[in-house]
């Protein structure tokens, strides 16, 4: 059984790994530490005058028991991926070339209709479900402003972390469990990982998922 165990969301802070995060073994061994690292992503203003940042020790481990790789700490999700979080996913022209072929392949694996519900958790700005906006309703959770960028295009985005509350909001908006779920190097950054199966798979139940 699965213990429950202290989060880093919601502390503004970081928690030692102690456990295997898939099958809660204590056996875990040391396979790198390559120093102390700050989160990626923020970009100051061109001119800027240096700031100190919080920095993070990197180590992976690895489980004896069930093999799984993973980091030693992890990071309050909100320090990660603050509002301010930079990245959109339209400005790479690859991944719009891939989500448009996911979108196509997915089509093509399961007959869509107009009302059918397409959800994407992790949706940045939308350039996923844009690809499913003309044929089905679709839903994105994105935790950054990014999400503002979907709304402007008209797509439904609730923009907050992948939780409970965010599922229920889903829920309630829309009343309908979803047929297709994408999540895109999103279970990379997941924290609790049976928690988000218990959501993908009981408060979404009925629905393909597809995770990437």
């Amino acid at each position: 059984m699965i213990r429950q165990k202290k989060l880093a969301a919601g502390s503004n802070s970081s928690v030692v790994v102690e456990r295997c995060q898939v099958c809660d073994s204590a056996d875990l061994e040391s396979i790198i530490f390559i120093g102390y690292l700050p989160p990626v992503n923020t970009m100051p203003t061109i001119g800027s005058r240096p700031a100190e940042q919080p920095a993070y020790p990197a180590e992976v481990l690895r489980c004896k028991q069930c093999q799984l790789v993973q980091i030693g700490l992890i990071v309050d999700p909100a320090i990660l991926f603050p509002p301010t979080y930079p990245y959109t996913s339209g400005t790479t022209k690859i991944l719009r070339e891939n989500f448009a072929e996911l979108a196509e392949e997915v089509s093509q694996l399961y007959s869509l209709k107009s009302d059918d519900l397409v959800v994407d958790v992790g949706s940045n700005d939308g350039t996923l479900l844009s690809n499913f906006q003309r044929t089905c309703r679709v839903y994105g959770i994105e935790p950054t402003n990014a999400g503002k960028l979907a709304l402007e295009r008209g797509i439904n985005t609730e923009i907050s972390f992948f939780n409970r509350a965010a599922v229920k909001e889903l829920r309630y908006r829309l009343k309908a469990n979803a047929k297709i779920i994408t999540a895109t190097n999103v279970f990379a950054h997941i924290e609790d990982v049976h928690e988000n199966r218990r959501l993908y798979f009981g408060i979404f139940a009925g629905g393909r998922n597809i995770h990437l």
